[in-house]
C-alpha cells in the first residue's frame, strides 16, 4: 500500500521542483478546458490579430521582400533620370541605343548589365490576329537571372549573330493558356510580326522578366535610333544591372551621376536642364507607391493585434482575480511567486498557440481574399502570394510576442498579492480585485481605446481620400466608352497614307454599327497623358524650354469623350481629309503660353512630330479651338498643357479607337472586333475594355485596397474595444454590488447608480480618446503620401471618429449600468 505523500513532497509538487514544463502545459490545458468559454473568447480574439497579421505579412513577403525567384535579385537595380525641376513620377528609365551602351561600358559599379525593350508581337491565329507582349532581350539575359529553361534551351550568343536563324523563347503562363501546354510546340515555327521564328525554349513558371509572353533576341546599337517604331513602341532600352559586391546604392548613384553629366552633353535633347540620377531596386521600381500602402495596412493589423492582446490581458486579469484563493493556497504550500507566474505564462503560451493555429487557418482564407482584391498591375509578375516557411516563422514569432505581451503583466500582477488577504477573502470570485489590478485593467482599456481611435482615424482619412479621388473632375465623361488599342503591323503601316487608309474606313464601319453613337482614333488612353514635345508659339520668344503633351486623334475625339469647348471648334472630317494642319489646345496651354491673348488663329510648333520615323515637315499648326482642361497625368498630378493633332499627319506612334455606345460598351466588343478584322485581319486587338474599367484599374484599385483593408481592421478593432470596455465595466460593476446596495438602501435612485457606473467607464474612454487623438496627429504625416484632396489632420475626421468612439463607449457602459439598477438592495447587501 503506497504511503501518504509527505508535506515536503506536496510542497515540491506545488513549487515546481517535482515536475517540469510539460506538466505545466498539461495543467494549463486542463485549467483552460475547465474554463472553455474564456479560452474560446481569448483564442478567437488572438486569432483575429494573428491571422490578419500573417496574411498581410504574406503579401509583403511575397511582393516586397522576396518577389523574384532570380539569383541575388536584391542587387538588381535600374537607372533613372529625374527632372530636378519637377515633382512627382516624372523620370526617364529607358535609353536610346548609344546612351545605353555608354552607360553600360563606362560605369564602375555593375558587374553585369542587360537591356530589354517592349514590343508588340502579332501572331496570326484563326480568323484574326492575336497580340502578345514581347520583349527584345540583350545577350546574356537568361544567364543574368540564373534560371534555365524548363523545356528546350534559352537564347544563346549564336542567336544574336547576323544572319542567325530567328528564334524565340516562350513564357510558361502563355504556353499553358494559349498553347494548351503542348510540349510538341517546341521546335516549331511561329509567324511573329511577319517573321518566321523557331521556338527554342519554354521558361519555368516564375520566370516573367518584363511581364513578356515572348522573348526575342535583340541588342542596343550605336546606329541612329528613332524615338518611335511603327507600331508605337519606344525604340529605347531599359537597363538592369547587378551591383558589384561591396558597392552601395549611394556609391553607384555617384558613379552614374558623373557619367550622366558627360552623356547629357552628347544628347542634350534627352536630358532636362537640371536632372538627378537615381538608382532603384527592381522590387521598388515594380511595386512603387504600393509599398507604402502595404506597410500602412501592416501597421493597421499591428494595431488590431495590440487591441486583441489588450482584451485578452484584461480577461486574464479578471480571471486571475477569481483565482486568488487558489494562488494563496498554492503559495502557502510552498509555491514561489516565480512558480505561480510561470504557470500563468504557460497558460498564456497555450492560448497564444491556439490563437496561432486558428489564426493560420484564418490567414489562409484571408489570403485568398487578399489575392482577389490586390491590384494585379502593381505587383511583380513573378510574385506568388502564398503561405511559406518565412511566413509561418513570422506567425510563431507573433504568437510568442503576444503571449508575453498579454500574459506577463497579468501574471506578475496576480502573484503580487498578500497571501493572508487572499486566504481571508471568501465568497464568489474571492472578493474585489486589488487597487493595482484595477489600475492595470483601466490602463489597458485606455490603451485599447487610443489604439482603436488611431486605427479609425487612418481608415477615416483613407475613406475621405478615396471619395475625394472619385470626385476629381476628369474633364471628360468616361461612361459608355469602349477603348481598344490596335498595334498595327509595322511592315504595312509606316506612313500617314497607310495609317489613314486603315482608320478612315474602320471609323466609318464602327459608326454604322447599331448602338454606336460616335467613334474616334486616338494615340493615347485618356486621362493618362500623351506624347511629350517641345513647342513654340508663333511670334513669342522664350529663354526656357516650353513643353506640352500632344495626342493624335480624329475629328470625333471630343464628341466621344464629351469634352467641353470654351472657344472655337473641333477640326472637321473634311479638314482632316484635306490635310489641313489644325490643332485644338486645352485651357492650361492657352493660359500658360498665350496669357490674355486670343489663341484662335495663332500657330503652334510641335517639334516632336518632326523627329518621328514618319516625320511631319514644318510641324506648325493653326489653333482652331480651346477645350476645358482634361486630366492628362492621371487623377492626382497636375494637368499639363496639351494639344490635339489630326491623326493622319504621320504614320508613327501607337494607335487605338474610342467608341461611345448607347448601351453597355462591353456588349459590343465582339462586333467591334469583327469590324476591325473585316478592315484588316492582320490587325490585333489589345487592352480592350471600357474606359471606366481602365480608370478603375489604374487609379482606384490601389487606394481602394488600402481603404477597404484598413476599414475592415478598424471595424474589428472597434468591436474588440467595445467588448473590452463592456467587460471591464461589467466586471467592475459586479465587484461594486455591495457598495451599490448600500447606496440604494440609503436612498440613491436608479439614475444615480447609472450615472456612477457610466461616469466610471466614460472616464476611461475619454482618456483613451485624448491619447488617441494626440497620437493620430503625431503620426499623421505617415499617411500624407496616400491621401488625395484631404489633409492628414482633417478636422472632420478628427471630430467624427472620437464622437463615434465616445458613442460606442457610452453604449458599452450603459448596459452594465442598466443592469446595476435592477439589483435588489437586500440581495446586494449580502453580496461579497
Amino acid at each position: 500500500m503506497p504511503s501518504k505523500p509527505s508535506r515536503k513532497d506536496t510542497r515540491a509538487r506545488w513549487d515546481g521542483r517535482g515536475h517540469g514544463l510539460w506538466q505545466d502545459v498539461r495543467l494549463a490545458a486542463r485549467t483552460l478546458w475547465n474554463g472553455r468559454g474564456f479560452a474560446v473568447v481569448a483564442i478567437t480574439t488572438l486569432a483575429l490579430g494573428i491571422g490578419a497579421s500573417t496574411a498581410i505579412f504574406s503579401v509583403i513577403d511575397n511582393v516586397l521582400l522576396e518577389p523574384f525567384p532570380y539569383r541575388d535579385a536584391g542587387r538588381y537595380v535600374a537607372l533613372e533620370i529625374h527632372d530636378a525641376e519637377q515633382s512627382g513620377p516624372n523620370f526617364r528609365g529607358a535609353f536610346r541605343g548609344p546612351e545605353f551602351l555608354d552607360y553600360a561600358e563606362q560605369n564602375h559599379v555593375f558587374d553585369r548589365v542587360i537591356g530589354n525593350r517592349e514590343t508588340d508581337v502579332l501572331y496570326s491565329a484563326g480568323a484574326g490576329t492575336e497580340r502578345y507582349q514581347g520583349s527584345l532581350v540583350s545577350p546574356g539575359t537568361f544567364e543574368f537571372f540564373g534560371m534555365g529553361p524548363m523545356l528546350g534551351r534559352a537564347l544563346g550568343p549564336a542567336d544574336y549573330e547576323p544572319g542567325a536563324e530567328p528564334t524565340v523563347v516562350l513564357r510558361y503562363k502563355t504556353w499553358k493558356a494559349h498553347f494548351n501546354g503542348d510540349a510538341k510546340i517546341l521546335g516549331k515555327t511561329l509567324i511573329l510580326n511577319g517573321t518566321a521564328r523557331t521556338l527554342v525554349g519554354i521558361m519555368p513558371p516564375r520566370f516573367a522578366w518584363g511581364d513578356a509572353d515572348f522573348w526575342i533576341p535583340g541588342k542596343p546599337s550605336r546606329a541612329a535610333a528613332q524615338r518611335f517604331t511603327g507600331n508605337g513602341g519606344f525604340d529605347y532600352w531599359y537597363m538592369l544591372g547587378h551591383l558589384r559586391p561591396g558597392i552601395t546604392m549611394q556609391q553607384a548613384e555617384s558613379d552614374f551621376a558623373v557619367i550622366a553629366q558627360n552623356i547629357a552633353k552628347t544628347y542634350p535633347d534627352e536630358y532636362p536642364k537640371r536632372f538627378l540620377v537615381k538608382l532603384e531596386t527592381l522590387a521598388d521600381q515594380v511595386v512603387g507607391q504600393f509599398r507604402s500602402t502595404l506597410f500602412i495596412v501592416l501597421a493597421a493589423v499591428g494595431l488590431l493585434l495590440l487591441i486583441g492582446c489588450g482584451n485578452v490581458a484584461n480577461l486574464l486579469l479578471v480571471r486571475a482575480t477569481t483565482r486568488r484563493k487558489e494562488f494563496g493556497i498554492r503559495a502557502a504550500l510552498g509555491a514561489s511567486r516565480w512558480r505561480l507566474a510561470r504557470q500563468l505564462l504557460v497558460e498564456s503560451v497555450v492560448l497564444a498557440a491556439g490563437g496561432a493555429a486558428l489564426g493560420t487557418l484564418m490567414a489562409w482564407a484571408l489570403l485568398k481574399a487578399l489575392v482577389a482584391v490586390t491590384p494585379p498591375d502593381i505587383i511583380p509578375a513573378e510574385s506568388v502570394i502564398r503561405l511559406n516557411g518565412a511566413v509561418l516563422l513570422f506567425t510563431l514569432a507573433v504568437a510568442a510576442a503576444t503571449a508575453l505581451l498579454f500574459g506577463l503583466a497579468p501574471a506578475l500582477q496576480a502573484t503580487r498579492r498578500d497571501l493572508n488577504d487572499s486566504l481571508r477573502n471568501s465568497g464568489k470570485g474571492g472578493g474585489s480585485g486589488t487597487r493595482g489590478s484595477n489600475r492595470l485593467r483601466n490602463a489597458v482599456v485606455i490603451g485599447e481605446v487610443a489604439l482603436s481611435l488611431t486605427l479609425l482615424v487612418a481608415a477615416g482619412l483613407l475613406m475621405r481620400s478615396f471619395i475625394a479621388l472619385h470626385r476629381v473632375h476628369l474633364g471628360l465623361q468616361p461612361d459608355h466608352v469602349l477603348a481598344v488599342r490596335l498595334p498595327l503591323p509595322e511592315d504595312r503601316y509606316k506612313t500617314a497614307t497607310q495609317v489613314t487608309a486603315f482608320f478612315r474606313p474602320l471609323l466609318a464601319r464602327l459608326k454604322a454599327v447599331p448602338g454606336v453613337v460616335e467613334a474616334t482614333e486616338t494615340s493615347t488612353l485618356p486621362p493618362y497623358g500623351g506624347i511629350g514635345s517641345e513647342i513654340d508659339v508663333s511670334g513669342k520668344t522664350h529663354s526656357e524650354k516650353w513643353t506640352a503633351l500632344f495626342q493624335l486623334c480624329s475629328e470625333g475625339y471630343f464628341s466621344v469623350l464629351r469634352i467641353e469647348f470654351l472657344q472655337g471648334r473641333p477640326f472637321t472630317e473634311a479638314e482632316v481629309s484635306a490635310a489641313r494642319k489644325l490643332v485644338v489646345i486645352n485651357e492650361r496651354f492657352a493660359k500658360k503660353y498665350f496669357g490674355n491673348e486670343n489663341p484662335i488663329g495663332q500657330r503652334v510648333h510641335v517639334k516632336e512630330l518632326e523627329k518621328f520615323p514618319d516625320p511631319v515637315a514644318d510641324a506648325w499648326f493653326e489653333v482652331v479651338g480651346v477645350v476645358a482642361d482634361v486630366r492628362n497625368q492621371g487623377l492626382q498630378d497636375k494637368i499639363e498643357p496639351e494639344v490635339w493633332v489630326p491623326y493622319d499627319v504621320t504614320g508613327s506612334a501607337a494607335r487605338g479607337v474610342l467608341i461611345r455606345t448607347a448601351g453597355d460598351p462591353a456588349a459590343l466588343l465582339k462586333t467591334v472586333e469583327q469590324e476591325i478584322w473585316n478592315t484588316d485581319p492582320g490587325v490585333a486587338l489589345t487592352l480592350t475594355g471600357t474606359l471606366e474599367s481602365f480608370i478603375n484599374s489604374f487609379s482606384y484599385a490601389a487606394p481602394r485596397f488600402g481603404f477597404l483593408l484598413t476599414t475592415v481592421f478598424a471595424i474589428l478593432g472597434l468591436i474588440l474595444v467595445s467588448v473590452g470596455v463592456y467587460s471591464v465595466i461589467a466586471y467592475t460593476t459586479a465587484q461594486r454590488t455591495h457598495e451599490i446596495g448600500i447606496r440604494m438602501a440609503l436612498g440613491a435612485a436608479g439614475s444615480d447608480v447609472q450615472r456612477l457606473v457610466i461616469r466610471t467607464g466614460l472616464q476611461l474612454v475619454l482618456a483613451g480618446i485624448v491619447i488617441g487623438v494626440l497620437a493620430s496627429i503625431a503620426i499623421s504625416r505617415v499617411l500624407a503620401s496616400e491621401l488625395t484632396g484631404v489633409s492628414p489632420r482633417d478636422p472632420l475626421t478628427l471630430t467624427l471618429v472620437p464622437l463615434l468612439l465616445l458613442s460606442i463607449g457610452l453604449v458599452a457602459c450603459w448596459i452594465p449600468a442598466l443592469r446595476a439598477t435592477k439589483v435588489t438592495p437586500v440581495v446586494a447587501l449580502r453580496y461579497e
